[in-house]
């Protein structure tokens, strides 16, 4: 399925930041709306787009931090998983719409559904369209997210990466953050090259080699 995807690099720790819709279709998500909305909104303008929703991927401030800037230009509805939305600052949390394991958000005649991988945050949430994945930070190029942090959970991040990998080889992945060799990849090549793939045979595997010291 074809798809209307930009992908644009901001902020000091390298995340993406990504504008997504139906090809011939004015409406358009920004997944992960953090840094600066406002160079997002006018990439959307220069395509003849406007952005109509916000997907967040989860409740880490290098995404989130451009919801004020969402929010106040108006007629955009924002998307969070039930379990990161607590984590929002007060005064947003009113003002966006939960979502659950496969909720799906309608960006004009565009379906794009929340896949509920935790493991980095509880809420941890994959966007999927058509043959595309917006993984946050759940899965990088030859990484996964961390799961040190408050919320983290190597099980949880082992089980959602297992079901990462069963999605078709040919999806491709778009990354929340530019620390790869490359900036796109696909479930194949993570499979073939990711190490983290490479232990999803066991969980006690898994767990050491992800909590491993950091150098």
């Amino acid at each position: 399925m074809a798809l209307y995807v930009r992908q644009l690099k901001v902020g000091p720790m390298e995340n993406f930041v990504y504008l997504v819709g139906a090809p011939d279709a004015r409406e358009t998500a920004i997944v992960d709306p953090a840094w600066d909305v406002g160079a997002a909104a006018r990439a959307a303008e220069e395509d003849g787009r406007a952005l109509t929703h916000a997907l967040v991927s989860h409740h880490h401030f290098d995404h989130v931090n451009g919801l004020p800037d969402v929010l106040a230009r108006g007629g955009i509805r924002v998307y969070v998983h039930g379990a990161d939305l607590p984590k929002l600052a007060p005064e947003l949390q009113g003002e966006v719409t939960s979502v659950g394991a496969g909720d799906a958000v309608d960006v004009g005649p565009l379906q794009v559904r929340a896949f509920h991988t935790p493991g980095h945050t509880p809420g941890s949430t994959c966007w999927h369209a058509g043959d595309s994945l917006f993984a946050g930070d759940t899965v990088f190029v030859n990484a996964c997210g961390r799961c040190d942090l408050a919320g983290g959970d190597p099980e949880e991040m082992f089980n959602s990466l297992r079901r990462v990998a069963e999605l078709p080889a040919d999806v491709t992945l778009y990354p929340g953050h530019d620390y790869g060799d490359v900036p796109v990849s696909t479930i194949a090549r993570e499979k073939e090259r990711n190490p983290y793939f490479q232990k999803l045979a066991s969980l006690q595997d898994f767990v050491s080699y992800r909590m491993r010291p950091r150098k």
